[in-house]
């Protein structure tokens, strides 16, 4: 996991909640009806939002968000020239003996198609294949909560006016309507402070993400690639050295859809 992420997460609702203790009449801040009302009236768009197929992938999702790692691409380039000297030495076939010590299942998918003698065109054509599906699975965490991170405060302002109304229909107690008017405004709080603390981060950071591996993806199939077509390892080397110089180097074909899910 991503230190940046809890300490993140920890540190904001630290902040938030503590300035709530160190002020007056705290209680009013935890108010179970309204966080019912925010909490589930965001679940039930979901829903409308997204199938139950796509909602089942909400949990693998996460374990995916959180357990994830950034990819070492300086571990891809040096592992990438020592495999494309050892195919100039004795040839695409010794690969197969490195197969079974590939940790990352992308690159032993390349390296597999390499042995059997598939043509680069359709290395190429399999390979973007696959970057692209995966990037469209890990698009959809943005997707979803960046669509949680609009609907929560929209049922905050929901709620916010159904107190509104049913404070004005008392108004002949003007001693009520101070507490009245907290606890109509505690919903808008606990949307705002879902969406900006948690939904529209998260979203955020899972694009991140998944940009980070499609630029790996990018480096380990530029790498395979050449060991095919039989570049020199110093080459290669220089080739994917350039994905570790330039941040913004293009992920791959995905990158208009990384673009939309903006």
């Amino acid at each position: 996991m991503e230190k940046s992420t809890p300490i993140g997460l920890i540190s904001g609702l630290l902040l938030v909640y503590g300035a709530i203790f160190m002020g007056d009449g705290w209680a009013t801040f935890f108010d179970p009806a309204s966080l019912l009302l925010v909490v589930g009236g965001t679940v039930a768009a979901l829903l409308i939002s997204f199938s139950m197929d796509e909602m089942k992938l909400v949990p693998q999702t996460m374990k995916d968000f959180f357990g994830y790692q950034a990819p070492d691409l300086r571990g891809y380039v040096t592992e990438l020239t020592e495999l494309a000297r050892l195919s100039r030495r004795e040839g695409l076939l010794a690969l197969d003996r490195r197969l079974a010590d590939t940790k990352d299942e992308f690159l032993a998918f390349g390296l597999e198609m390499a042995v059997d003698g598939i043509d680069a065109d359709e290395i190429t054509s399999l390979m973007r294949s696959r970057m692209k599906m995966e990037s469209q699975q890990r698009l959809f965490g943005n997707k979803f909560f960046n669509a949680a991170g609009t609907y929560a405060p929209a049922f905050g302002m929901v709620g916010t006016l159904i107190g509104l109304i049913q404070m004005l229909q008392n108004l002949s107690d003007p001693s009520a309507i101070g507490g009245s008017m907290a606890v109509a405004m505690i919903t808008t709080f606990y949307g705002a402070l879902l969406a900006n603390l948690i939904f529209l981060p998260f979203a955020a950071k899972m694009k991140t993400q998944a940009m980070d591996i499609a630029k790996a993806r990018e480096l380990v199939m530029t790498g395979v690639l050449g060991i095919v077509r039989g570049e020199s390892p110093s080459m290669i080397e220089k080739r994917l050295m350039l994905f570790l110089a330039d941040s913004d180097a293009k992920p791959a074909d995905d990158a208009p859809e990384l673009a939309k899910a903006a």
